[in-house]
């Protein structure tokens, strides 16, 4: 872990020892570990590579929300408009839309909140094509995220682990530094070519196909899988993913109205985040987790107080087979640090 200026550290000394109490803790997890968090009220700030670039797992949802509430506001989507389940939508992993029938109708309103709430892959992939798989980067950049890499649905990025598209006669560390040295082009283009040629695979074949690869509970994932997750995955950094987060806390994310309606799905969040595991009760955390074959990330906002509010991203990556769950119990254990911290902040 590479020492990074911490602001107000040189005359915070508690600061300096929460920086030290989170590094004995990150020490423990074999992998790559990177922090960021701000307190909103004092602005005091804490970054641990927090510039060093992680794959996002789920935590990709947060700006292809922030898209679709954008195109909203400005009359480019309607929240009410129905989009119709069909079979090029439909996406394994996460989520109830992959077992239901083509031809149901959903708003978009109801998909923001099944890709947030129930962290949905197929509502994911339903709403990233309707405003533009381009589009969510392109409001990134004009955000000032530079290093923050929007560009891959799910639907497509199971099928290229699952060796379809143009490596599948790769082996996966070919592939995988292959993709890595295209251009943002290049990657559009293959990704375009596998979604018109596998738009009418059914998601049972879908499935079976993925599970006779890797197991009906992903047990023989890990190894082959970690390198391509580390690649094939929508790319940033801690300090960026903060950034949006308080954004949506501050009312600052397109409107805020919207910022409303962000937080308040990422507070009713149904998939465990690790964040609020140690906290008390009446801690309030709005969260989004993000977990590959070695990579557990986890972004939110603690509620500390009704007046004291924390933006925490705790990001692992390249971890070893056992040490997921080490890096979840990690995570939960520097929220608790954290928590304590600045509840005696004034």
């Amino acid at each position: 872990m590479t020492p990074e200026k911490t602001k107000h550290s040189a005359i915070d000394p508690e600061l300096a020892k929460l920086r030290s109490e989170i590094h004995k803790i990150a020490k423990d997890v074999k992998g790559q570990f990177g922090l960021y968090l701000k307190h909103l009220e004092s602005g005091k700030e804490m970054a641990i590579d927090a510039d060093k670039i992680f794959p996002l797992g789920s935590v990709f949802k947060i700006p292809v929300m922030m898209e679709v509430y954008r195109q909203a506001s400005e009359g480019l989507v309607s929240l009410d408009e129905k989009l119709k389940l069909e079979p090029r939508y439909y996406c394994i992993g996460s989520g109830i839309l992959q077992y239901l029938s083509p031809g149901l109708e959903l708003t978009v309103r109801d998909l923001i909140t099944l890709m947030i709430i129930a962290t949905d892959n197929t509502a994911s992939e339903m709403l990233w094509k309707r405003v533009g798989i381009q589009r969510v980067n392109m409001l990134m950049r004009e955000l000032g995220l530079h290093k923050t890499s929007i560009y891959l649905p799910w639907r497509e990025g199971f099928l290229l682990t699952m060796g379809v598209g143009p490596y599948k006669e790769l082996s996966v560390q070919e592939a995988a530094r292959t993709w890595k040295g295209l251009s943002d082009h290049d990657r559009m283009r293959i990704l375009s070519q596998i979604d018109s040629e596998f738009a009418n695979l059914s998601v049972d074949e879908f499935r079976n196909k993925y599970e006779a690869l890797y197991g009906f509970k992903e047990e023989k994932k890990f190894k082959q899988q970690r390198e391509y997750d580390q690649v094939f995955d929508n790319l940033s950094t801690p300090r960026e993913i903060g950034h949006l987060l308080e954004k949506i806390l501050k009312g600052e994310a397109v409107s805020k109205d919207a910022s409303e309606h962000m937080l308040a799905l990422l507070m009713r969040n149904l998939q465990p985040s690790s964040l609020p595991q140690f906290l008390s009760d009446d801690v309030m955390v709005a969260a989004r987790s993000g977990v590959t074959a070695g990579t557990v990330n986890n972004a939110g906002i603690i509620f500390v107080t009704s007046k004291s509010h924390v933006v925490l991203c705790v990001f692992f990556k390249r971890l070893e087979e056992k040490d997921p769950e080490k890096a979840q119990a990690a995570e939960a254990r520097i929220a608790r640090l954290v928590c304590d911290h600045f509840s005696r902040v004034k």
